[in-house]
């Protein structure tokens, strides 16, 4: 589960083979990006972090809220139940699709997230009103942004483990789950023409890979159909210092889930935990990183996307860069014109003398 509370979710890996040497190809495909540091960076300092993304292969980058519950607001909304939000910084969303677009990324928008009775679970009548703002915050994000074609989807933040849809209450089950959060949702954003993306959790700790799966297929044959299912692998995850999920076994589980999601053609991802199970806020070591990538890709996933933008620290993009270099004898010609493109266009940047500091793994020019 994507927690401490407010603890967000990250990028185009080569598998390291012996630590820091030879690599073979093998991508992360993207990022996730919750707002808690980059909401306050500049529209230049986006723009270049997203140039770094998109260099290293992370194309697919999650906006995880539009809005937390009186705390969060990313987006300019005028919408009466999110005014009371404490942090209002509302051009997380323009200036993040500005930079998506100048550096060729693709931009998933996450809806309204209340976690006060989320891991309860919520009761009919909150499932219901949770659906009606997030249909409302979709709404309103259309209308705003709705012509843009660097978006690619909408993201659903509300996070799902089956364990709290397990009969915890005669309400709450997988059922309920579906008919009066996960269908509506899914249905309006469809409606749209746009893309649905989920990320559920789970814990081995507390079921099987028999369990899960059957819970899914629980929740599809209700009639929930996203387009895309990244299941988080939960390797980085732990409670009380057990953790969520081992190398070792998480495969069983993601092939769990790729089985189900192929049963009712729904998309399987893989969303990759990029920090180290005892440290939420320190990056994971390059072999642990390669093996859930690895198992991920052995798993089925189409795309593996990683948590998160605010975990890799300072030097978090510097490190993959290092670990990791993005392999480019796969490039097709259209990418390989754009970067020529580019080029022409700007130059090399890099044999101009600019200074920079560092913001979120990002190199951003002072303003000096």
């Amino acid at each position: 589960m994507h927690v401490t509370q407010f603890l967000p979710r990250c990028f185009s890996f080569a598998l390291a083979l012996g630590g820091f040497g030879v690599c073979a190809a093998a991508n992360l495909d993207g990022v996730f990006d919750a707002g808690w540091t980059t909401a306050y960076q500049s529209a230049d300092s986006l723009t270049h972090m997203h140039q770094r993304l998109h260099e290293l292969g992370m194309e697919q980058v999650v906006l995880q809220y539009a809005a937390v519950e009186k705390t969060h607001l990313y987006y300019p909304s005028q919408l009466d139940f999110l005014q009371n939000t404490q942090y209002k910084n509302n051009q997380l969303f323009p200036k993040s699709i500005d930079a998506a677009k100048a550096a060729g990324n693709k931009i998933w928008l996450g809806l309204y997230y209340d976690g006060e009775n989320w891991y309860i679970p919520p009761t009919i009548s909150q499932l219901d009103t949770l659906a009606a703002r997030n249909i409302k915050v979709l709404d309103e994000l259309h209308a705003l942004y709705g012509n843009e074609t660097v978006i690619e989807g909408v993201y659903i933040p509300q996070e799902i483990a089956r364990y709290y849809w397990d009969g915890l209450r005669a309400d709450a089950t997988a059922a309920a789950l579906a008919t009066h959060f996960l269908i509506p949702v899914t249905r309006a954003v469809q409606a749209k023409g746009w893309k649905v993306m989920t990320a559920p959790f789970y814990n081995q700790n507390l079921e099987t890979p028999e369990k899960l799966q059957a819970f899914f297929e629980s929740l599809f044959a209700t009639g929930f159909k996203p387009d895309i299912i990244a299941v988080q692998e939960g390797v980085g995850a732990s409670d009380a210092g057990k953790a969520h999920a081992s190398t070792a076994t998480v495969g069983n589980y993601e092939r769990a889930v790729a089985k189900v999601c192929s049963q009712y053609g729904i998309e399987f991802w893989v969303d990759m935990e990029l920090f180290r199970t005892d440290d939420l806020h320190t990056l994971a070591d390059s072999a642990r990183l390669s093996a859930q990538l690895d198992t991920a890709l052995a798993a089925g996933a189409s795309k593996v996307i990683a948590y998160d933008l605010a975990v890799l620290g300072n030097a978090g993009l510097d490190s993959l860069e290092k670990w990791f270099p993005r392999d480019t004898s796969q490039a097709t010609p259209i990418k390989e014109r754009r970067a020529q493109r580019k080029t022409q266009k700007y130059g090399n940047l890099y044999n101009k003398e600019i200074r920079y500091y560092k913001l979120n793994g990002a190199r951003v020019k002072t303003s000096e």
